[in-house]
């Protein structure tokens, strides 16, 4: 059977064989004009063409500007480097110019009322209105009272609470008064002491084996600066203290408690029974 090809039919033909080649040249090459076409940016229709698109007015915030070539660049100033800051400098303690806290020069007063004399074993304090009206002693009695008795003043027979009135005849009202009459007999073996106890006055004979030599005389205790006042207001206190921290021993010795070492089994107790030992030592097996 033979096909008859008329003109309609051969132009159909070659119609249809052109757009089938030019399908196929748009599909190996997408950017082929009047085909499919890749996304293109706004500035695919600029009337540049193939120009590089050109940069947007406004630098995005990005961006580092640099100076011309021509233009000579000024050097900044140099920025000076602050040193990290120094700690403050300590606060001078009151008294000590250029010292920190801790270093306060203890305070001695020149005129500070003695507070306590001894002398051969006896400790004498003034004795004051407060002290009189607390031991319920006659107001006008004066002279000094014995707190404390050891020594000689102990073999004396003198007792603590005793009020002593005179040594050697000679009246002692105050400590400077023990101090004179106690120089006055420092060579001598012996002295009369004149003492109130409980309402009558009394004489005991105070011996020394060598000579008696004088009483010794102090001041009231030093205290730290800012102590809370332990007894009732007698005025300033520096009136009878010196105030500073190398007076005494802190902690006090007595008041040191050293743990308890070990100890073995059946050990011989180094002190009088405290109670059960485990209850303070390490029992060693």
């Amino acid at each position: 059977m033979k096909l008859k090809l008329d003109a309609a039919t051969l132009v159909t033909v070659g119609f249809i064989l052109v757009m089938a080649l030019t399908l196929f040249a748009l599909l190996a090459d997408p950017k082929a004009k009047g085909g499919m076409e890749a996304p293109r940016d706004a500035t695919a229709n600029s009337p540049l063409g193939n120009q590089q698109p050109v940069a947007p007015a406004v630098a995005p915030a990005t961006a580092v500007a640099r100076p011309t070539p021509s233009a000579p660049v000024t050097p900044l100033p140099p920025v000076a480097v602050t040193a990290p800051m120094a700690p403050p400098a300590p606060v001078a303690a009151p008294g000590v110019p250029g010292k920190g806290p801790g270093t306060i020069k203890p305070f001695l007063n020149p005129k500070a009322k003695l507070s306590e004399g001894h002398w051969k074993g006896l400790e004498a304090l003034p004795l004051s209105m407060e002290l009189k009206k607390k031991l319920k002693l006659p107001m006008d009695l004066e002279g000094l009272l014995i707190d404390e008795v050891t020594l000689n003043a102990a073999e004396a027979g003198l007792l603590a609470g005793d009020v002593l009135v005179a040594v050697n005849g000679k009246p002692v009202r105050t400590l400077e008064d023990l101090v004179v009459e106690t120089r006055r007999v420092q060579m001598a073996k012996s002295a009369s002491m004149l003492v109130y106890r409980k309402g009558k006055m009394q004489q005991f004979m105070l011996v020394a084996k060598n000579n008696l030599g004088f009483a010794q005389v102090e001041t009231a205790p030093m205290i730290l600066p800012g102590e809370i006042m332990p007894h009732p207001y007698r005025g300033p206190c520096t009136q009878c203290h010196a105030i500073g921290t190398t007076g005494h021993i802190v902690p006090d010795p007595d008041g040191i408690i050293l743990p308890p070492p070990p100890i073995r089994t059946n050990a011989v107790s180094p002190h009088k029974d405290r109670g059960p030992c485990q209850a303070c030592h390490i029992i060693i097996r």
